[in-house]
């Protein structure tokens, strides 16, 4: 028995020091491991925060620029003609600038206008129709824009401290 007495003294001290060495790791690695979740999750936030503002400064450039410059003019009548060239000049080369940045919805309409213009310069004509087609669309493409703008308004108002 006191043997067996003299064998646990010896060994309960080496028993604790490993079960507290294997409990302190646990809660080492845990705290780790949660402090580098905050950290990444914080880092995708600030990403997401970055890309936004690039998407914003965007559609920012096409509005400002559909302030300055008209294309969509009326030629008579209700008949309307869109200025193709000048948005080929000033308001393509903005959104595709940065097109993966660019939501879907408008996304979609600039490659439907751009199917369009493909089809009427294949066809080297354009009709009163496809003017009316891309005024429509254009006219779509701003508002879904403003759409966007006033959504991050909106957010931005419902997300500061009252």
């Amino acid at each position: 028995m006191e043997k067996v007495l003299t064998v646990l003294n010896a060994l309960l001290p080496v028993l604790s020091g490993i079960g507290g060495a294997f409990i302190g790791g646990y809660f080492t690695r845990k705290s780790q491991h949660d402090l580098l979740s905050r950290e990444i999750a914080r880092e995708d936030t600030r990403e997401m925060r970055k890309e936004l503002r690039e998407t914003l400064d965007i559609y920012s450039k096409v509005l400002e620029i559909d302030g300055e410059i008209l294309f969509t003019v009326l030629i008579g009548g209700s008949h309307t003609e869109f200025e193709i060239d000048k948005y080929q000049e000033k308001i393509r080369p903005v959104l595709y600038g940065k097109f993966y940045l660019i939501h879907n919805d408008v996304a979609k309409i600039v490659s439907s206008m751009d199917s369009l213009i493909q089809e009427c310069n294949f066809n080297e004509e354009i009709t009163s129709y496809e003017h009316k087609v891309l005024c429509q669309e254009y006219w779509k493409l701003i508002r879904i824009i403003n759409e966007h703008m006033q959504k991050f308004r909106n957010d931005m108002q419902n997300s500061s401290p009252k």
